[in-house]
């Protein structure tokens, strides 16, 4: 009788500590909003609407993030298909690269390390201060005048 008395003792003990335990410190998993793609740690959000650079800029601002900047070869393969699946072509996208005379920035404020520009690119032909990717259709990362209308992407911290 001992034994079968402990037994439920220890078993509403248990039950009664697993209802209570706080499950929603489990999992502090990063998410994105709703419609944005994480990815390597970061959320995008492609946006098929043609804005001059610095326009592009203030609307991601606007919403919490920048224009996507291009930390690695994977970020930038995975932006140039973002932009493929939304669009069915590589379409010329803004990303979040300007130039300060002769000097390249990141404007989320990351540091420029980039290596993968187009052949003979950056020129700054005719003042050429903004960054776009899918240059002609192309997997190329060009200098282009920043009152271009683009396309563009913008990014963010997950949440």
């Amino acid at each position: 009788m001992a034994s079968s008395l402990h037994f439920i003792v220890v078993v509403c003990l248990t039950i009664g500590l697993w209802f209570e335990a706080d499950v929603s410190n489990v999992c502090r998993c990063e998410t994105c909003p709703s419609g944005w793609t994480e990815f390597d740690g970061r959320c995008y959000q492609f946006y098929g609407v043609e804005k001059d650079w610095a326009d592009a800029e203030r609307f991601c601002t606007s919403i919490g993030g920048n224009l996507a900047s291009l930390q690695s070869a994977d970020v930038q393969n995975f932006l140039r298909e973002m932009v493929f699946r939304d669009t069915n072509v590589y379409k010329n996208t803004w990303v979040g690269g300007s130039d300060a005379e002769g000097v390249w920035l990141w404007n989320d404020g990351s540091n420029f390390v980039f290596n993968r520009w187009g052949k003979g690119e950056p020129n700054n032909l005719g003042d050429e201060d903004c960054m776009e990717m899918n240059f002609s259709g192309q997997d190329y990362i060009n200098d282009a005048k920043c009152e271009l209308k683009r396309s563009f992407v913008c990014a963010k911290d997950t949440q």
